[in-house]
């Protein structure tokens, strides 16, 4: 098949040397070995290769070469830039719009627990890192920001709400920022108070006695998970036990638990111990020898035991942790602390009546948290 004298044109075009338009021709199918091409294309000779029909034949059955112009290159084969040069998309012909729009993606950072340790990354998209970020309000105390990475991280160590601004800023040749407010629960860390060491239980006599728990969410739930109390005691969901058990029934220690009602809650294990005493009626017989823990802020409550019974208690030496009173006619420590610490001091018991045992002295010491 002969060429046509569109594309003899072309070819002759081709042969000028002085030309600039050199288009390129290898994304063409070949003629075949006579020269011919399937329907619609016409073989140029001189490349050996099929050209697509245009004009007047309608439009192009295939891709158009690389750089003519469909207005028949009356501009020489180049594009004269009538959009004034913002043609530098990738697309051949859009806008190029530039880097997205910085956003610091407003995923808050949840909540955290007091001495546990805590990590949160902030998210950002668009714009053109790498980023820098900064805050302004107020972060839990033990946290800091990474502003390079965005990463609030440490350990919490004060329980609480606090509100804190983010704002990210990026590297671009006109900077962008953005920020997002956002408000973080420090949640107090659950611990089992205690005692350590519960009240003596006398054999064969009623016995009673309370586990507190501070921090978490109140009310507390108690079960042991390891080990077991004497024969005849008991240890209620609320932390009060009691009952009546006898000397040698066994007495190791047991692993108490106990769980808040936060959501998820928070859970806390303690070694405990429960023995026997014998008392004389020669001398009070002091039966509290350790005391539960406490919480600077929460409300405390312990009451010390003895036989008899009916004593008055005092304060011999030593310092009672600020905000912190006993009450003499009952035993009864209770308040609220104001100052963390281990406090250590000595409490008297002294007994009534015509014959009275004699007073009994005890060192005891309170850690307040």
């Amino acid at each position: 098949m002969r060429p046509g004298p569109r594309w003899m044109g072309l070819a002759v075009l081709l042969g000028v040397g002085a030309c600039v338009f050199q288009p390129d021709l290898s994304r063409f199918p070949a003629c075949d070995a006579q020269g011919g091409c399937e329907a619609g294309w016409t073989c140029l000779a001189a490349e050996g290769v099929c050209l697509p029909d245009c004009g007047g034949r309608g439009p192009c059955t295939g891709e158009e070469p690389q750089g003519m112009d469909t207005d028949g290159g009356t501009d020489g084969g180049i594009d004269a830039g009538t959009d004034g040069g913002t043609d530098a998309g990738s697309d051949g012909g859009e806008p190029d719009a530039g880097p997205q729009q910085l956003v610091l993606v407003p995923d808050g950072p949840g909540t955290g627990t007091e001495t546990v340790s805590y990590f949160h990354r902030f998210q950002v998209s668009g714009g053109t890192p790498p980023y820098t970020f900064s805050t302004t309000g107020e972060l839990p105390p033990g946290l800091s920001l990474d502003t390079s990475r965005g990463e609030l991280s440490g350990k919490p160590t004060a329980a609480g709400d606090y509100s804190f601004t983010v704002e990210v800023v990026d590297q671009g040749a006109e900077p962008q920022r953005s920020s997002q407010n956002f408000s973080m629960q420090i949640r107090p860390v659950l611990h089992l108070a205690g005692p350590d060491v519960l009240v003596y239980f006398e054999s064969g006599k009623e016995y009673v006695e309370y586990l507190s728990a501070i921090g978490g969410k109140p009310p507390y739930s108690f079960e042991i998970v390891n080990g077991g109390l004497p024969s005849g005691i008991v240890l209620r969901s609320n932390g009060k036990l009691d009952g009546a058990a006898y000397a040698g029934s066994g007495t190791p220690p047991f692993d108490v638990r106990v769980t808040d009602s936060d959501s998820p809650p928070q859970s806390a294990v303690r070694r405990l111990q429960l023995t026997s005493i014998t008392c004389s009626s020669s001398e009070v017989c002091i039966k509290s020898s350790a005391l539960p823990d406490a919480r600077v802020g929460s409300p405390y409550t312990h009451l010390l035991q003895s036989t008899p019974a009916s004593v008055t208690w005092k304060r011999a030496s030593g310092t009672l942790p600020p905000g912190i009173t006993l009450t003499g006619e009952t035993g009864r420590l209770s308040g609220t602390p104001t100052q963390a610490g281990m406090y250590e001091f000595n409490i008297t018991a002294t007994a009534g009546g015509l014959l009275p045992p004699a007073p009994s002295t005890i060192t005891l010491k309170l850690t307040v948290y």
